[in-house]
């Protein structure tokens, strides 16, 4: 009965509205994007490569939608074209191209533990209606111009875990696991624009760590990590100067976050997390100093997660799961938009900042051999558009 009603209060809790957020992951996504001091799930591989250090073998897998801002056309009064830059929810492409899926290997022995783990993410899809600007007295702005960009990273990464007491004691500052992810990555860059369409394709080279402390464990009935992680920016050398067309580097980016356990009687984890984005620097100055920049995002979260085991099974349980998370778009004005180089962002966009309540759920079992499997299911809410995402995660 108790874990009904907790289920019932966190699904409430969370369907009061609808979403936009890049964060990868069904699970992630469900808790509002929480999931720096994350040790259990493999998508740590890019979120936090520290969190992968005692994990078991698994792989997850992860499909998500992403929040873009296309040029439209409509029929105006008699023969005329309006354009239209209303937001939508799209999947990448091509569709089958999963957002994250990544491998966990374990290594080392349960005195000293250590995993190697490889990922292909995507946490990014830009999708932007614009208008070259050619007047700085400009005050009107159709969107003539179009820009598609994907941000993609392969790593590889390593995680050692350091114990400061012996397994299974209690206290404070029990253990520390060290991350480090070496990135090659990848951008796709579509332009549309009057008379001209251009494409290109280029890599760069980057990485990630992070940190992952065990603040204090009782082994019974509570437990609370905090977690640091740390994705370096990629630039990339387009086949263009970036004052000329509108293009973005992938931008560094810094978490902070903890997550508390409660066990016995209570299975519920609540995570909090504090995320800079550095959105400033992957675009160029306007053209024109009277308009606006790009701006840097700093985002805040908390997630729940609870778990159930379903009746009549020892091997299943279900999960439902919510948050909320302070959105911040990287312009400080929906009537104001920023420019890169030459070009405005023209945009029909809510607010300079949104508030997302996210939820989901999982359903995990295990199999004959004892390994664990999950699908997840997540939605959120909020934002200029809605997001949905679904994973699997396999233990093998």
């Amino acid at each position: 009965m108790k874990a009904a009603i907790a289920a019932a209060v966190l699904l409430a809790a969370a369907a009061t509205a609808w979403a936009q957020d890049q964060q990868l992951g069904a699970r992630t996504k469900a808790m509002g994007g929480s999931y720096t001091a994350f040790e259990d799930d493999p998508v740590s591989v890019w979120l936090n490569p520290a969190g992968i250090a005692t994990q078991t073998d698994q792989m997850s897998v992860a499909y998500q939608t992403y929040t873009a801002y296309p040029r439209g056309r409509e029929r105006g009064p008699g023969d005329t074209i309006v354009f239209t830059v209303e937001p939508e929810t799209v999947m990448s492409e091509p569709a089958l191209l999963p957002s994250f899926i990544g491998f966990v290997f374990a290594l080392g022995t349960p005195e000293s533990p250590m995993a190697v783990g490889i990922c292909y993410a995507q946490p990014y899809l830009l999708n932007y209606a614009m208008d070259q600007v050619t007047d700085p007295n400009q005050t009107t702005f159709q969107p003539e111009a179009e820009v598609e960009q994907s941000f993609s990273r392969f790593r590889v990464a390593f995680a050692k875990d350091f114990f400061f007491k012996e397994r299974g004691q209690t206290g404070f500052f029990t253990h520390l696991s060290v991350g480090l992810g070496l990135d090659v990555g990848v951008e796709k860059w579509d332009f549309s624009g009057p008379g001209e369409e251009t494409r290109d394709t280029t890599t760069g080279f980057g990485g990630g760590f992070g940190l992952l402390l065990g603040i204090y464990d009782n082994t019974d009935d509570f437990k609370v990590n905090f977690g640091v992680a740390y994705q370096s920016a990629l630039h990339y050398n387009f086949e263009f100067e970036t004052d000329i067309l509108p293009a973005f580097d992938m931008p560094q980016q810094l978490n902070v976050g903890m997550t508390f356990y409660l066990f016995k009687g209570t299975p519920l984890r609540m995570t909090a997390d504090l995320q800079w984005i550095d959105w400033s620097a992957t675009a160029e100055d306007p053209l024109f100093g009277q308009f606006e920049s790009f701006e840097d995002a700093l985002n805040y979260s908390v997630g729940f997660e609870y778990r159930m085991k379903v009746p009549g099974s020892d091997k299943v349980s279900f999960s439902p799961r919510a948050g909320y998370r302070r959105f911040d778009a990287p312009w400080s004005d929906p009537d104001n938009l920023p420019m890169t180089g030459a070009y405005r962002l023209v945009l029909d966009t809510k607010a300079e900042a949104f508030n997302i309540f996210t939820f989901g759920f999982g359903v995990g079992w295990s199999s004959e051999a004892g390994k664990s499997r999950s699908v997840d299911l997540a939605a959120d809410v909020g934002g200029d558009a809605f997001n949905v995402a679904i994973g699997l995660t396999f233990e093998f």
